[in-house]
């Protein structure tokens, strides 16, 4: 197996909430994104965003290839493009890290137009409004 690829994975309060609820071993994404579900392989990691208070909330590393399936999960949306996965790590929105405090970590902050640019929602690409199209090094 190759280097894993570090995926972004968005949740709202709500969502975020569902999944753990359901047992934090699936991620899914909309329909419109299974080619770029395609992509993600067993060994890569989500690291998963919380758009609410911007701020890092779980680690999850990806243990199947992507399915199809429509068995309900969250409440509003099916999200039918999935990947089982296994939690390596779950905080709070309280304990999450905040975006900001790695922002000289992390290679999705360079070449920002200023200071403030980030502001809530990744710079970049998303799925379900959740897996970044493209991978960045964490």
């Amino acid at each position: 197996m190759g280097k894993p690829t570090y995926w972004l994975d968005l949740f709202t309060g709500t969502t975020w909430q569902e999944f753990l609820a359901a047992g934090a071993k699936v991620s899914g994404f909309r329909d419109r994104r299974w080619k770029t579900v395609q992509a993600i392989k067993p060994g890569d990691f989500l690291l998963c965003y919380l758009t609410s208070v911007s701020r890092f909330i779980g680690l999850l590393e990806v243990v199947s290839e992507p399915f199809r399936d429509e068995s309900k999960v969250w409440k509003d949306e099916s999200f039918p493009c999935r990947l089982r996965v296994k939690s390596l790590l779950t905080l709070t929105p309280e304990t999450a890290v905040p975006v900001q405090d790695l922002r000289d970590q992390l290679s999705i902050f360079a070449d920002l137009k200023g200071p403030n640019a980030w502001t809530g929602h990744p710079p970049v690409p998303i799925i379900r409004e959740t897996v970044v199209e493209q991978p960045y090094a964490v």
